[in-house]
């Protein structure tokens, strides 16, 4: 999915007003490669079937969890960073290493998928599914160390120059002890060591007794007591020396670029198995989540033995338990929630600050939630059906650009949302009514509430209107819910009882 697809997914759903981003923060967490970290970020709403698949993916990693059977993803890294090096300016040492790191988390991984496909079929799958990049890996295991340095034996070029270097390194290094025994100028030396300065080997000599040594002065030391200096008798070894480091770079320049190239042109099947050892990292995120967030894999509403619309047993929204696990909330108090049973469109009311729009926020991303396939943080017996979108007006965010009210911008939303209204999309309505005079306001709300109703749309709504609390008592799709309060404090409880206005 690329970004421009994958941002009209996430709009369809009301992604910005459910505050999606946050969430995958969250889910951030629990990411264990830089692939799983861009699988989270990229994160958009599925096809119905693909979400079907990840829900599936999930429950049958928890079962390999429960059997303490779960792959090790060493080695897994993002590709995108290794091809569009090797694209644009070729491959260093250190990205080749990440190369050679998912080449064989790639062969692995894939190896641990085809073994289990039996018991979990939807994760066995994904191995099937991966590209053969054996000869890839051969062809640099042949070439390049675990650490993704060039090995000698790359080509014969390479191996007779760093033998001949290793020579030259040992040759000139017994000269310079020979010379650092000597008696004229062992005295001279701040040490016996050899000493290496830009590149060449030196000897430490007294500043001031410098000239016993003839040859090259490299470098000084901070107290200016010592110079280094290369003896003329190592000079010419020293030269070919160089000469010898600069054909080695150069060779190991031509041996990465041949290696980039080659990378280069498996990069759709490099991408494909991003791909799919992402969906296999989104899998074990997502039992991260649901270990420390409580959350499960619903019922499907509508499916074969589960609720025909939504059905919420204690959920509670994933970024206050967040706040919670942080310290900065004391608890979440949870919420039961029902629509599209008995009736389509729910309406609810209560107190400022009562609970009414989180349980809209908190409906809205659990269905969002279903289409990413991940596991919401409810009880055992809830269902989300599969929406086709949803449409959202909550909160009182200015639509700037446009100059508009907040009321105007309420009304742009709503004409937004009321235009791909139908049975498969979910409509939330925050303070429908609100930021005008309350008549006015209560009367396009029944307009609205009735076209709504017509078009047979499941319906969240909350409100402070009492004409449109009365709405619910003329139709019977429609119901009332309220924002539980403490009678004796007048505090808000953050709890909705479904059939009281």
């Amino acid at each position: 999915m690329n970004a421009e697809t994958r941002e009209r997914a996430r709009t369809a759903f009301a992604a910005r007003a459910l505050e999606l981003d946050a969430l995958l923060l969250l889910l951030e967490d629990f990411v264990q490669s830089s692939l799983g970290r861009r699988a989270v970020r990229e994160l958009a709403p599925l096809e119905e079937s693909d979400a079907r698949d990840a829900l599936e993916r999930v429950r049958e990693m928890q079962l390999l969890e429960r059997a303490g059977d779960l792959p090790s993803l060493g080695g897994l890294t993002d590709p995108g960073p290794i091809l569009e090096a090797s694209h644009k300016r070729g491959l260093e040492e250190s990205e080749l290493a990440a190369a050679v790191g998912l080449l064989g988390a790639i062969e692995r991984l894939g190896d641990w998928l085809e073994r289990r496909a039996g018991d979990v079929p939807r994760l066995g799958a994904l191995g099937a599914e991966l590209p053969d990049t054996n000869a890839l890996r051969e062809r640099l295991a042949r070439v390049v160390d675990e650490r993704g340095k060039i090995m000698s034996e790359a080509t014969p070029l390479l191996a007779k120059l760093r033998n001949e270097e290793r020579d030259l390194s040992s040759r000139i290094d017994g000269t310079l002890r020979q010379i650092a025994g000597r008696s004229d100028v062992r005295n001279v030396l701040t040490d016996g060591r050899v000493h290496l300065r830009g590149g060449r080997h030196c000897l430490a000599v007294r500043a001031k007794s410098s000239g016993r040594v003839k040859g090259i002065v490299h470098d000084r030391s901070q107290s200016e007591q010592s110079v280094f200096v290369e003896p003329r008798e190592v000079i010419p070894l020293a030269n070919r020396l160089a000469e010898v480091r600069v054909e080695e770079r150069r060779e190991l320049s031509r041996i990465l670029t041949e290696l980039s190239h080659e990378i280069s042109a498996n990069a759709p099947a490099l991408e494909r198995a991003g791909e799919l050892l992402g969906r296999l990292e989104l899998a074990l995120v997502s039992i991260g989540f649901a270990a420390e967030y409580d959350a499960r894999v619903p019922k499907i509403g509508g499916d074969a033995g589960a609720p025909v619309g939504m059905l919420l047993r204690q959920a509670r929204h994933p970024l206050l338990i967040g706040e919670v696990r942080e310290g900065r909330l004391e608890r979440v108090v949870p919420i039961d929630l029902r629509l599209g049973d008995e009736f389509s469109m729910l309406i609810i009311t209560g107190p400022n600050t009562g609970g009414k729009t989180l349980a809209l926020k908190t409906a809205g991303l659990f269905a969002l939630m279903l289409r990413l396939g991940l596991p919401v943080p409810c009880a055992d017996g809830s269902a989300i059906p599969f929406y086709d979108g949803i449409a959202a007006d909550i909160g009182d965010e200015q639509e700037i650009s446009q100059s508009l009210s907040t009321f105007s911008s309420h009304l742009v939303r709503i004409r937004d949302g009321l235009a791909r209204a139908n049975p498969r999309v979910l409509v939330l309505l925050d303070e429908l009514g609100g930021g005008t005079d309350p008549d006015e306001g209560a009367a396009l709300g029944e307009a609205l509430l009735e076209r709504l109703l017509e078009k047979d749309v499941p319906t969240l709504v909350s409100t402070h209107l009492g004409r449109l609390k009365e709405f619910a008592f003329r139709h019977p799709r429609v119901e009332n819910a309220c924002a539980e309060f403490d009678l004796e404090t007048l505090a808000p409880c953050y709890t909705l009882v479904i059939g009281v206005p």
